[in-house]
């Protein structure tokens, strides 16, 4: 269950999103692979979560996108989906993508800070 500090942050990032100047609209920022912020390169991550415009990839899941609905005002979309794992279970998901300023996403309700796979390659491969 949820405790209330993360309640908070997730509505502060929601009212933040919701009184940044100008107007955002969801485009394609969601489709690439990421991984945890911070985290290890892609390769071998099980962390590692792919969104194309028919499907969500995840380590030993996979899911198949139903709907995907942009918020009106953010750069945020709801993805509802049905997903399956290797043991054949079927559940539908429902899952909120917030772009965070600094090209990073937001995922809830898992509230995981995802970086896209290429910059965190980008930044193994600059270190000696």
């Amino acid at each position: 269950m949820m405790g209330r500090r993360s309640c908070f942050k997730i509505c502060s990032v929601a009212a933040a999103l919701l009184l940044a100047p100008g107007t955002a609209v969801a485009q394609e920022w969601w489709k690439d692979s990421f991984a945890m912020e911070g985290s290890s390169p892609c390769d071998n991550n099980d962390s590692r979560v792919t969104f194309t415009d028919k499907s969500v990839d995840m380590w030993e899941v996979g899911c198949t996108l139903d709907r995907v609905q942009n918020l009106r005002g953010l750069d945020a979309v709801v993805l509802d989906m049905t997903s399956s794992d290797d043991e054949q279970s079927v559940e539908k998901r429902r899952a909120l993508l917030l772009k965070l300023p600094d090209n990073k996403i937001l995922r809830y309700p898992e509230y995981q800070v995802l970086q896209r796979c290429s910059e965190l390659e980008a930044k193994t491969s600059s270190q000696p």
